[in-house]
């Protein structure tokens, strides 16, 4: 379906306008699949580095005398209906375009995200949210914005929390229960300390790859130190209404046929004090450096339950594991493909009104900011991937009774205490810097949530 309606928004010379924000490894990869699609056109790109807008034009396949730099409104919205590829520094700009129809924020920096969705969401275009920091932090104020301009908040098809929300729609759709659901983890013992300087050698990357693929390092080290799978399973959880069972998710060392068996109750051998959770399944053993033989790796999965005989006996002898007391069963995909599918969300929002995910009104987790490492009063904290903190999942309620901070306003906030490493960072123990629009957008959200 959705290929025939794009195939009839490129017969009408129409397609679909989309302006991305933001050009890393995620925003490049987006330009170039679209570039290979028809009924879709990458409009405009705004990127404060426009060498990063500009190669990822290029790298598929517009040339440079083609690509135009606009400075005014009018120049950028004459380039775009003239279908000519154009470059813009200020985000704002995309999202108050009226020929543009799509925003994709891809920047991972929670306090422009969040400023760009609201704006764009407030223009009356849909957003499809890369930015799970921003979402983590003020997807439900976002979201009550896109309900209340009748357009669509979503996240993006490809990123694992969508992926993952994908099988729990299908399993919930069909009456299935969901246990547990989450991603593979590839988390090393040394891994929680990591800094942006080490993340290159972690994942093996080049200087040559770095650029080609306009990797941001300090995003990647969030890989690496954990932050952002308990980024991801935040936005999955507020998604699909799921909690974490304990604060930072359980995590064990297991291969795919263990998954079933150890995200089950306690009372059948399990892990868990409850179903409807989200959780990680780490693919390194237990001595934290070898990898485990027959692991999920990058994938995704859910655990699922069934009460009926017929059920049960179809999952089981046509290839789920199975765990708990026979009940639950193991779904998963052993991929997730980043920016190749993601232009399917961009279709979704447009032509049905429909989320691949799209956090709740009301949170039911939150992502809380944790010491790295002992930090002194006077630090200034640096966020997700750096030098100073990580994020870890908590539920909602805990995180607000607590007081914690989120990891989305932990940047450039000054602590006022000495935080032992491993720490749960306050409210109280920090000075927040009180000109930032993700701030007030958060105390806005917490109004309506008490």
């Amino acid at each position: 379906m959705i290929s025939q309606l794009l195939a009839q928004r490129a017969a009408e010379a129409n397609p679909i306008r989309v302006g991305i924000i933001g050009t890393g490894k995620f925003g490049a990869g987006l330009v170039a699949q679209i570039s290979q699609m028809e009924g879709m056109e990458v409009a405009a790109i705004a990127d404060i580095n426009a060498h990063n807008a500009r190669y990822a034009y290029q790298s598929s396949g517009a040339g440079s005398e083609e690509i135009r730099t606009a400075e005014m409104a009018d120049e950028l919205e004459d380039a775009v209906r003239a279908g000519r590829p154009v470059i813009v520094e200020d985000g704002l700009a995309l999202t108050d375009c009226e020929s543009i129809e799509v925003i994709v924020e891809s920047t991972g920096l929670a306090e422009v995200g969040a400023r760009h969705a609201f704006q764009a969401l407030s223009n009356h275009k849909h957003v499809v949210m890369v930015n799970v920091e921003a979402d983590v932090t003020v997807g439900p104020f976002l979201r009550r914005t896109a309900d209340a301009a009748s357009v669509v908040y979503t996240m993006v098809d490809g990123d694992q929390p969508a992926v993952t929300w994908n099988i729990v729609e299908w399993a919930r759709s069909l009456g299935l229960e969901i246990v547990a659901a989450g991603r593979g983890t590839i988390y090393y013992a040394d891994d929680f300390e990591g800094t942006p300087e080490t993340a290159a050698d972690r994942f093996g990357f080049t200087e040559e790859h770095i650029e080609r693929r306009t990797i941001n390092l300090k995003m990647f080290n969030s890989f690496r130190d954990g932050t952002k799978a308990q980024v991801e399973m935040t936005a999955l959880a507020n998604a699909a209404g799921l909690e974490p069972d304990v604060r930072g998710m359980h995590e064990p060392a297991v291969n795919l046929e263990e998954i079933p068996v150890r995200f089950s109750l306690k009372e059948e051998g399990g892990l868990l004090s409850r179903h409807g959770v989200v959780e990680l399944a780490n693919s390194v053993a237990d001595d934290g450096e070898t990898m485990l033989p027959n692991a999920l790796k990058m994938g995704v999965f859910a655990v699922v339950r069934s009460d009926h005989p017929f059920t049960r006996e179809d999952l089981a002898s046509h290839g789920c594991h199975v765990g708990g007391d026979g009940k639950n069963f193991l779904l998963y995909r052993p991929y997730h493909l980043v920016a190749v599918p993601a232009p399917l969300s961009i279709a979704r929002a447009v032509f049905f009104g429909a989320a691949n995910g799209s956090c709740a009104p009301t949170a039911t987790a939150d992502c809380i900011t944790v010491a790295k490492r002992a930090l002194q009063a006077g630090e200034v904290l640096d966020g997700g991937g750096g030098y100073t903190v990580v994020g870890q999942c908590e539920k909602a309620h805990v995180a607000r009774q607590e007081g914690l901070l989120p990891l989305g306003l932990a940047e450039r906030a000054v602590l006022k205490r000495g935080v032992a490493k491993g720490e749960a960072i306050g409210y109280g123990d920090v000075d927040l810097n009180e000109d930032s629009f993700v701030l007030k957008m958060r105390r806005l959200q917490d109004e309506l949530t008490e």
